[in-house]
């Protein structure tokens, strides 16, 4: 069998595997909502970082390929069944198409982008926008207070907080080091090039427009480690 076709496998297992996961906490009462949806959107990202490493553009295509068919078959499946919770933000109500389908359009043309046009450094944005963007949403809904808009010309502008983007500023850090530590580069530059890339992806984060954020944090702090270190 060839490498592909091993991950091809590989990713069904873990992607059937993070769906009962979160299925299974979508339907415990002492879960919050929306920490099933979270840690689905980190399980997704981080296991994009070894099918790229290991397998580059393909390796990213048949893992996205396999995910994407999974989530969309959850979603599809009905709001009655565990995984489909776990996919939709309950607060969106008939828009739920929006809330999971933008998100996933997002997601894979920021993934399939970042790696065509830097390579091995797209894996610090797969992980500076898995950790940042699971960290900014439930911080700025319990903390936040200072709220901004994106730019006024952006139709699809709405509010978030301070508090928020800083979340996403420091998991997104902490990331995208992590990435670059996967990637041989040393301690220091890891760190420092990692603070870099969790700014950058949280001015993207901050001012996409709704649904878009998960294509413009990985594209932002994947050109930024690039631009400094490539």
């Amino acid at each position: 069998m060839t490498p592909l076709g091993v991950l091809g496998i590989a990713s069904l297992g873990y992607g059937l595997a993070l769906a009962a996961l979160v299925g299974g906490m979508a339907e415990k009462e002492a879960v919050p909502e929306g920490i099933p949806r979270k840690v689905l959107h980190v399980g997704i990202f981080a296991g994009a970082v070894p099918a790229q490493l290991l397998l580059g553009f393909w390796g990213v295509v048949t893992y996205g390929v396999v995910i994407s068919i999974i989530v969309l078959a959850g979603f599809f499946q009905g709001p009655g069944l565990p995984f489909h919770r776990a996919l939709a933000r309950p607060e969106k109500g008939r828009d739920s198409h929006h809330s999971v389908l933008t998100p996933l359009v997002s997601t894979a043309l920021g993934g399939l982008a970042a790696v065509l046009l830097v390579g091995h450094f797209a894996a610090v944005g797969y992980l500076a926008c898995g950790l940042g963007d699971a960290a900014g949403e439930p911080v700025g809904r319990r903390w936040g207070r200072h709220r901004y808009r994106s730019f006024p010309w952006n139709k699809n502008a709405h509010r978030r907080s301070v508090e928020g983007s800083l979340a996403v500023f420091g998991a997104g850090s902490f990331g995208a080091a992590i990435a670059l530590g996967l990637i041989d580069f040393s301690f220091p530059q890891a760190l420092i090039v990692g603070f870099a890339c969790g700014a950058a992806g949280a001015i993207g984060e901050g001012l996409s427009g709704r649904g878009t954020d998960n294509f413009w944090v990985q594209i932002l702090a994947s050109l930024t480690a690039w631009g400094l270190l490539g």
